[in-house]
């Protein structure tokens, strides 16, 4: 697992690449989930995992014959995606508490209280907890489902042999 998630170099079938993505997905929902309830300092942890999220996606490209680069048009994509689905979905979990509490939050940011600002922020934050929490698994499974399914290139290519294929996958 530890060559999975932190070693960017080869490849990767696609039984591997979803186990990845399980424990990428579960990983990313702790930490929002951690954000949300213990504050958003605890979110600067989102940013330990854009390695393991490269080197899965990377290897994944690498047994399509793309370049890893590509992992650059996943993210861009995700992001896409999460903004125009987060537009569509979040009226839905707000009701008129939320709205007051970002009512409040723009009053205070206007007024130049940056503190009473980010209150209202992890309050809101811990309102939207289910919001946030689904968009992660979405977007994950989305993505995963956009590069997991790229045709394997058959034989060996730049990035290593077919992956199943020789001695060394044995012990991965």
């Amino acid at each position: 697992m530890v060559n999975l998630l932190f070693n960017p170099n080869g490849r990767i079938a696609r039984n591997r690449f979803w186990q990845g993505m399980v424990v990428l997905t579960v990983a990313s929902v702790l930490v929002g989930a951690g954000s949300a309830m213990l504050g958003l300092l605890f979110s600067l942890l989102a940013y330990a995992l854009i390695y393991p999220y490269i080197c899965v996606y990377g290897k994944r490209l690498h047994d399509a014959g793309l370049t890893a680069w590509w992992v650059l048009a996943v993210w861009l994509g995700t992001v896409i995606f999460n903004m125009v689905v987060s537009m569509i979905l979040t009226p839905m979990f707000m009701g008129e508490e939320e709205l007051k509490i970002q009512e409040e939050m723009t009053e205070r940011l206007m007024a130049g209280d940056l503190a009473g600002f980010s209150e209202g922020a992890e309050i809101l934050s811990a309102e939207l907890l289910p919001l946030t929490l689904f968009m992660t698994v979405l977007t994950n499974a989305v993505a995963a489902v956009v590069v997991g399914y790229l045709k394997t290139e058959p034989r060996e290519n730049k990035h290593g042999p077919v992956p199943g294929t020789s001695a060394a996958d044995t012990f991965q």
